[in-house]
């Protein structure tokens, strides 16, 4: 045995027996066992769509394990040889009887029927609804004859029922074997008995495409066969509707059904057999294949299998030879052979069936087959093979044996072992009992599939319209709370604005006001008592403040925003309308940050700074004053500085509003520092860090106003 194919050939088997077991049952033998025989229960299915996702997934995969370990099934209706077939109902109450005789004693393991499959059908056809299989026991009074053959006995006859399925309806089983269990029960007689019923046309007949009675070897093990086995069992049917080539009575037993051929699910890579001619003249004589199975073995049967078309091709047959010959001999040279001439070889495939080639149990190591008759295929003569087998019941004698061949081309001598390597079309070849209770075991696994994929679906589907709806209900949602969001924003903007009239009216109050209050009373004094210099100074003054505080209000209003640059240039301005007069010396930096004030920020600063140039103005009696204005590591330096008269900053004072400025300053997040000296001039200084610019602050402070 080669190591690749013995590789396939061991694991094949280990998967097979780990999987499909020949002790599990299969089918119910009657209506109380089939709620014991499920086969894969469905489990309860969990609601939440994910959930349950996951979980068909999971059943999905484990599925396709199971059903990878089991045979192929590749049902195809055949053209012809379709099985037997009842004749319908004659108004009696005679059932249809199947009957088999046996001329040994064996014992019976398991039986399997076969529905038939007609063209156009998509399942099985009139398989029978109710029936029963009755074994006669051979413990009711057999007498050994001579050469141990039985001797039937005496009636009465005792029978004992096996399968009992007359009081309900079998399952449908579709495209699938029947398989009965029965456990190496002795038996010499087997029926099987279908009621007759003219309640309807459907019920009136039944059809089956092939009968199986397997044997039970002493190991216990599933055994061959035994209805192809010829002149040693009987075979009759009560009625028979004959229509060969379609239906007959010999078909339940032939070996030809609609199942495909016996083969694993599992893919091995093993390749067929497949030979090309460039020509026909290059074929001097017909091939010849040789196979020593290194003794002598008694050989049942010889199957030829069908190589498989190449590129997936659907043509049955493809490269099969349409004569062929066998012979069987002890001698190498084939001086002395059994020949067995096979005619109508094409048409005893039966579309893309197995041929098998019955040699009776003949003994031999040597077996020649004469192949002729090649087809063509695009101009080039073709011989396709899948497997040579040779055997003796189940006993397969031709595995990894010693292949040769004459009248091939040279570079197809390596092909030669995939002739006898146990695989056709890339699949393990299965045993005839294992691959039709496999068939069997795979039916609820399919049927089981058919409805996970389907729930899977669906499931699928559902979440996805869930997911969906949720989209569209979240989307509706986040759209009635962009809009909330919009309103309330719309409302907020119309508080700030309504904040910010209050903010303007109570400046134009407390600067303007004030400022225009103190013009009026100047101006009354002036009329009662005379106008003198500092009287016409303060006027001035507060006219200039007043305007300046005007122009503050105007500009406010006007800007949509307020940025850093523009803000510290309107200082300036200020400085320059209120200190008019005064020798003003005014550094800005060159390189201020271009970042938008808040309004809060503005108005602190600007009443700061207003305070500092009112009190310059009104009390330093300075003549020359500098303002430095500096930005440095993200801090905002002013700095005011007048040569007037100064003061002592620890004495108690009324009017300077320096409590105030030094609030302010702490509210912008910064802080003040006064410099002063009674004869020595007035420095207020204000540090406020850039991130103040991100605070809002709404306190109020009086003022010297």
């Amino acid at each position: 045995m080669n190591h690749k194919s013995g590789k396939y050939f061991f694991a094949g088997w280990v998967l097979v027996w780990a999987g499909l077991s020949f002790a599990e049952p299969v089918d119910p033998r009657n209506p109380g066992e089939a709620g014991t025989l499920q086969v894969d229960q469905e489990t309860p299915m969990k609601r939440w769509l994910p959930a349950r996702i996951r979980q068909l997934e999971e059943e999905l995969r484990q599925l396709h394990e199971k059903i990878a370990l089991s045979p192929q099934h590749a049902p195809k209706p055949l053209p012809d040889h379709l099985g037997y077939h009842s004749p319908p109902g004659n108004g009696t109450d005679s059932p249809h009887l199947i009957e088999v005789t046996f001329e040994f004693d064996p014992r019976l393991a398991a039986i399997a029927l076969v529905p038939a499959f007609v063209p156009g059908g998509s399942g099985s056809y009139a398989f029978p609804k109710r029936f029963k299989i009755e074994v006669m026991d051979r413990g009711s009074g057999w007498v050994g004859g001579e050469e141990g053959q039985w001797i039937v006995p005496p009636p009465p006859y005792q029978w004992i029922e096996v399968v009992n399925w007359m009081e309900e309806d079998f399952p449908d089983p579709g495209p699938y074997p029947v398989f009965f269990s029965i456990g190496g029960t002795r038996v010499n007689q087997l029926r099987v008995t279908v009621p007759q019923s003219t309640k309807n046309s459907d019920d009136s007949y039944y059809a089956l495409g092939e009968m199986y009675l397997f044997r039970q070897h002493d190991n216990g093990q599933i055994g061959d066969n035994m209805m192809v086995w010829g002149d040693t069992i009987a075979i009759g049917a009560t009625d028979s509707l004959s229509k060969p080539p379609l239906w007959d009575e010999q078909y339940l037993y032939d070996g030809v059904v609609g199942l495909g051929i016996p083969l694993s699910e599992e893919a091995a890579g093993v390749g067929d057999l497949m030979l090309t001619w460039e020509n026909r003249e290059l074929m001097e004589a017909p091939v010849q294949v040789v196979l020593d199975l290194g003794q002598m073995r008694p050989i049942g049967r010889i199957q030829l299998w069908p190589a498989e078309a190449p590129h997936g091709m659907a043509i049955p047959q493809f490269g099969f030879p349409g004569k062929i010959a066998v012979e069987l001999s002890n001698s190498p040279d084939f001086s002395t052979a059994k020949v067995f001439e096979v005619t109508n070889v094409r048409g005893r495939m039966h579309n893309d069936n197995l041929l098998n080639v019955i040699t009776s149990a003949e003994k031999a190591r040597y077996v020649r087959l004469t192949l002729d008759d090649l087809p063509e295929y695009k101009g080039k003569m073709i011989l396709g093979l899948g497997e040579i087998r040779v055997s003796e019941y189940d006993e397969v004698w031709s595995i990894n044996c010693e292949v040769s061949a004459t009248g091939i081309p040279q570079d197809g001598l390596n092909q030669l072992p995939r002739l006898v390597d146990g695989f056709s079309r890339k699949r393990r070849i299965l045993r005839e009992a294992e691959w039709v209770k496999g068939l069997a075991l795979r039916r609820p696994l399919d049927r089981r599939l058919a409805v996970v994929e389907q729930e899977l679906e669906l499931a699928r589907e559902a979440w996805s319209e869930l997911k969906l709806h949720a989209s569209i209900w979240g989307g509706g949602l986040l759209c009635f709370v962009l809009l909330g969001a919009m309103g309330l924003q719309r409302l907020q903007r119309r508080q700030i604005l309504k904040r910010l009239k209050t903010r303007i009216t109570r400046d134009l109050h407390d600067e303007v006001g004030s400022s225009l209050g103190g013009i009026r009373l100047a101006a009354r004094r002036m009329e009662d008592a005379g106008a003198t210099k500092d009287d016409l100074s303060e006027l001035s003054l507060m006219a200039r403040e007043a305007s300046a505080s005007l122009r503050d209000v105007v500009w406010v209003i006007d800007q949509t925003s307020i940025r850093l640059p523009e803000l510290l240039k309107k200082l300036c301005e200020r400085a320059e309308r209120v200190l008019s007069g005064m020798e003003l010396d005014i550094d800005l930096p060159a390189d201020c940050p271009n970042r938008e004030v808040p309004l809060t920020f503005k108005r602190h600063l600007l009443m700061f700074f207003k305070e500092a140039v009112h009190n310059c103005a009104r009390h330093s009696g300075a003549t020359a004053v500098k303002i430095c204005i500096s930005v440095n590591d993200e801090t905002l330096s002013l700095s005011l500085g007048d040569n007037g008269c100064g003061f002592d900053p620890e004495e108690p004072r009324d009017g300077w509003g320096v409590d105030s400025m030094g609030k302010r300053a702490e509210e912008l997040g910064g802080g003040m520092d006064l410099q002063t000296e009674p004869g020595k001039g007035t420095t207020v200084i204000l540090e406020v860090p850039l991130s103040a610019l991100r605070e809002k602050t709404d306190h109020h402070y009086k003022t010297s106003n």
